[in-house]
């Protein structure tokens, strides 16, 4: 009979935005290992790895990333162990704890918002697959949006294209939301972007606040279907969720007018999920 699997060693977990990364060591190429399997429970008490309702993944690789947790923050306990190629089960390597990291979505008051954290892009302007008609509406490559005049089923379009994007002019579009603050603000605050999809191209988004530099993002590489399909929820969906949140110092914000610039500057177009400016609580 073929030999057992050693025991997975080395496993760490770290928490990140909406879900926890695992890692581990690797195992010898003796016995070969056909793939991990990943067991876990909500809490700090190991899961069961003979109850496969607490199987949360497989992989090849000695990690794995639990996607999709709430976005409030979540706490996980894992054990991991290897399968041979024979199908037998290695014994399981200790348990790792980790919490993934709240959302500012959650954790911060809305000063202002463009659509809804879920996942879809649909309550956007021509998703979720006429995006040939944003060059058109859009000749200058200039997407304007006004909070509190403008709603995003009409002045917001799904895509954000890039450079890359032959479809689109090959060029880089611009996005400039406008947003009024009462007060210049005393505390920073922190811009939420939530992307459904990106290409496989992925790309560098731009981000400014009043003309002023604030980041460069390198974008997810996605599944480039985000351009035809707009629900990344739903069951089986090919769709890459990624996002980004920004801490925006107070001194960047003020009185009156405000402008949040975005812009692709390499790679190819980001589908929208949401996107808000908060403050912190």
């Amino acid at each position: 009979m073929s030999p057992r699997p050693k025991t997975v060693t080395g496993a760490a977990a770290e928490g990140a935005l909406a879900r926890i990364l695992l890692t581990w060591e690797p195992l010898p190429w003796e016995p070969l290992v056909d793939h991990f399997r990943v067991y876990g429970a909500p809490g700090e008490d190991a899961p069961d790895v003979d109850d496969e309702e607490q199987l949360v993944g497989k992989t090849v690789y000695p990690r794995f990333e639990h996607r999709d947790l709430d976005l409030a923050g979540e706490t996980w306990t894992y054990r991991v162990l290897a399968v041979s190629d024979a199908g037998r089960r290695g014994r399981a390597g200790d348990p790792v704890t980790a919490a993934s990291t709240p959302s500012v979505t959650t954790a911060g008051e809305a000063v202002a918002t463009i659509g809804e954290v879920d996942g879809r892009t649909l309550e956007h302007h021509l998703a979720p697959g006429s995006y040939a008609r944003i060059p058109e509406e859009h000749p200058d490559a200039l997407i304007e949006y006004v909070d509190g005049e403008d709603t995003p089923g009409e002045a917001w379009p799904y895509l954000l294209p890039g450079p890359l994007d032959a479809w689109a002019g090959s060029r880089s579009y611009r996005a400039r939301w406008t947003l009024t603050l009462e007060a210049a603000p005393t505390e920073d605050h922190d811009l939420a972007l939530w992307f459904v999809d990106t290409t496989r191209k992925g790309g560098t988004l731009q981000v400014t606040v009043n003309d002023a530099h604030l980041e460069d993002l390198e974008l997810a590489i996605g599944a480039t279907r985000g351009s035809r399909e707009g629900d990344a929820t739903a069951e089986g969906s090919p769709l890459v969720r990624s996002f980004h949140e920004l801490p925006v110092p107070a001194a960047m914000l003020r009185a009156g007018e405000n402008v949040i610039g975005l812009e692709i500057t390499a790679g190819a177009w980001a589908a929208w999920d949401a996107l808000g400016l908060y403050a912190r609580r």
